[in-house]
């Protein structure tokens, strides 16, 4: 979806209302099943549903320009409230020139079930690795994340995975500390294994909040790294300007690392990764991948912030004829307060790689059909 192409032989009116068509069959699919208020004594484990809808205009730097249904969501949550808690999450959409357009496919389903000190988490989910991945894209300032999460993050990039996979995590927290460590398949979520895996991630970070001065502020940074042995993985959409032989079926030894810190004082909110990979080739050689983003934002007023974002990507560091990529991006977004709808306005511009410098701009508009709605009989 990193390549936006003309709008095909439906026009804008059409394209619009054939989404939100679809998005009212899914509605009124489910809606029926809702309850118009929470009853007063609702069974421990009923599942409780949520939805949300963003719709997406872009606009080239060549004069091209689309619509697009840039994601649908369903998500179902439940637990008896004492910890032990299951979430299920399906996804929609369409116009993104991409191979999971116009399919309902699964994102999330797992369990979360609390051990002493500890949570245990089961099922298909995202593995503690970065920081921006675990920000949901409903409340993201930007309307994508960064080129460097979406490259760099383990599973990132293969196909129907959208960065989750299937395993176990162990998480712990205490005085500050937290603490994560999970064993995973190593193919990604909805793909086949190939024999590529199994896939290690360990993650700690830190935090700290207080008040200065009637100011509140927060502070948190941390670590992570990932370990997979693969057999056949097609990583050419992660490391572009590659040699295809070299990515296309990746077979050897794949480490990466993130660090990251992110803060807050008053109105003011900032954050910054660095990422790294190493990859290694079971015949030898291989290569060294490397990215970093910083961005910046403030509160203007309630429901509404302006930020900006820096990025460079480098596919390999130790070939100076693959260039790095680098990427800005500036956004205003604003949370009406009457209605469930929120809106973006976003530039991009990118300069570098195998592409001369592009210019984008993105307008979003989301909304909430239903909102933590509680089903039960």
């Amino acid at each position: 979806m990193r390549q936006w192409r003309r709008a095909g032989p439906l026009g804008p009116a059409s394209l619009i209302a054939r989404t939100l068509g679809r998005a009212a069959i899914v509605v009124a699919f489910t809606c029926p099943a809702l309850a118009a208020e929470d009853p007063p004594s609702p069974p421990r484990y009923a599942p409780v549903l949520s939805a949300y809808l963003q719709v997406r205009h872009t606009d080239q730097s060549d004069g091209s320009g689309e619509w697009a249904l840039r994601r649908l969501k369903l998500m179902v949550d439940g637990g008896p409230g004492d910890g032990f808690r299951y979430h299920v999450q399906l996804i929609y959409k369409t116009n993104l020139h991409s191979s999971t357009d116009h399919r309902v496919v699964l994102q999330d389903a797992f369990l979360v079930v609390p051990a002493r000190r500890v949570s245990i988490k089961v099922g298909q989910f995202i593995p503690p690795f970065g920081l921006e991945r675990f920000q949901p894209d409903a409340t993201l300032l930007f309307t994508e994340r960064s080129l460097v999460t979406n490259q760099m993050v383990v599973d990132g990039n293969i196909g129907t995975s959208f960065a989750r996979d299937r395993g176990l995590e162990v998480d712990l927290a205490h005085g500050g500390w937290d603490a994560s460590a999970g064993l995973f398949q190593g193919a990604g979520a909805n793909m086949p294994s190939k024999g590529n895996g199994p896939l290690g991630v360990f993650r700690l970070g830190y935090g700290r909040a207080g008040t200065v001065r009637a100011t509140s502020w927060s502070a948190r940074a941390g670590l992570a790294a990932s370990d997979r042995h693969d057999r056949d993985m097609d990583l050419s959409a992660e490391f572009p300007g590659l040699a295809r032989a070299l990515v296309s079926r990746f077979a050897g030894l794949d480490r990466r690392m993130n660090a990251f810190l992110e803060g807050r004082v008053g109105r003011w909110r900032a954050q910054t990764e660095l990422f790294r990979a190493w990859l290694t080739l079971e015949q030898g050689g291989g290569w060294t991948a490397q990215g970093a983003y910083a961005q910046a934002s403030v509160s203007l007023f309630a429901g509404a912030e302006i930020g900006a974002r820096y990025e460079v990507f480098t596919p390999d560091v130790h070939r100076p004829t693959i260039p790095s990529v680098r990427q800005w991006d500036a956004a205003v977004t604003y949370a009406l307060s009457k209605v469930p709808v929120r809106l973006w306005a976003d530039y991009t511009g990118r300069g570098g790689g195998s592409q001369t410098a592009a210019h984008t701009w993105t307008l979003q508009a989301q909304w909430y059909p239903f909102r933590a709605v509680r089903v039960w009989r």
